[in-house]
């Protein structure tokens, strides 16, 4: 690593799933400016190493998790990690994010991203702590969920900060809208990579923190700006949004008769308040649950009543909220967040 790498360690870890091999690879400058960013770094490695031919369900096929040059840092929002893959809805490319804490953690580690090819002989699991990576047994993970699986991997690290990323039952089975789910509510869904992590027999990825910084230009000033902008976003967002998050839509939208209300057919439906931030945050328990370095704070919540109670997920934004209840004409706020 050098200064000029700003923000990036300059090195990944590329692991073979066939022979368990795991080797740490340096990527050079000019290739993290040329393609700024997790979904451009993981586009230019799939198009190189990836044959058109090749199938979603091939060992050659490549899983590629990149984080952005902010990783790791204070900047707000920067807690994104990006999955490129070729995946089975399509069998052709294609890029999901999700936030939480993996991009931060595997920075911490000293690496910017991970190129996993290969297929296992049997069920594993990636573990990456201490700046090291190895392939552990995960045939006492099969069948089990992601919320499981991440609990029962959380609680080997015991007391130490882990991001865990798994798939369930549908990516074993290589159903091929299987999604990879982590950090309790955070989900990389798109073109069915669940499923290419399923074939390849990886059952998913554990990072824990470490204390490695990012190599950023000038820290202090990167940390002055992050602060003027989490005072900003607080200033603008410091209404409504903040304080009910975008549930507080739900309302709003319903009085200007903008809500989609059974498949848009009618604009009036007597039930909208249930599915207010109001109505949820008095009858659910909730707590803040920050992504890193986020300024917004979400919410993580539990559903106390209804057939649905005792579950436990993140708050659900308003395009959940509208999109499982209104628009099929659903009354029942805690089916949203099932």
């Amino acid at each position: 690593m050098t200064s000029s790498h700003f923000g990036y360690h300059g090195k990944i870890l590329r692991v073979n799933l066939s022979n368990g091999s795991i080797t740490e690879e340096v990527v050079d400058i000019s290739t993290l400016q040329q393609c700024l960013g997790g979904t451009g770094l993981g586009a230019k490695y799939l198009f190189e190493e990836v044959k058109p031919d090749v199938k979603w369900n091939s060992s050659d096929n490549r899983i590629i998790a990149f984080t952005g040059p902010l990783a790791g840092g204070p900047t707000p929002g920067s807690g994104t990690i990006s999955f490129v893959t070729r995946g089975p809805m399509t069998n052709m490319a294609g890029s999901a994010q999700a936030n939480g804490f993996f991009s931060a953690y595997l920075k911490s580690n000293g690496f910017d991203g991970l190129i996993i090819y290969g297929t296992s002989p049997d069920w594993v699991y990636l573990a990456i702590e201490a700046g090291r990576a190895e392939l552990r047994d995960a045939r006492f993970l099969q069948k089990k969920d992601t919320w499981e699986t991440e609990d029962i991997l959380s609680e080997q690290f015991k007391s130490k900060k882990a991001s865990v990323y798994s798939i369930g039952v549908a990516g074993e089975n290589l159903v091929k809208f299987a999604a990879l789910a982590g950090d309790k509510g955070h989900v990389v869904a798109h073109n069915g990579i669940g499923a290419v992590f399923g074939a390849k027999k990886l059952k998913g990825i554990a990072v824990v923190k470490d204390k490695l910084l990012p190599p950023f230009y000038d820290r202090k000033a990167l940390v002055e700006l992050s602060r003027a902008q989490f005072k900003y976003s607080k200033e603008v967002y410091g209404g409504a949004r903040a304080k009910w998050g975008t549930a507080a839509h739900v309302a709003a939208l319903y009085k200007s008769g903008q809500l989609p209300i059974k498949n848009l057919s009618t604009s009036v439906w007597p039930h909208y308040e249930k599915f207010t931030g109001q109505y949820i945050r008095a009858h659910f328990e909730h707590k803040p649950k920050p992504c890193w370095a986020c300024s917004l704070h979400c919410k993580y919540m539990k559903v106390t009543e209804g057939p649905y109670a005792g579950f436990e997920a993140e708050e659900p934004e308003y395009e959940n909220l509208a999109g499982f209840g209104p628009l099929v004409g659903n009354t029942d706020p805690g089916a949203t967040v099932v």
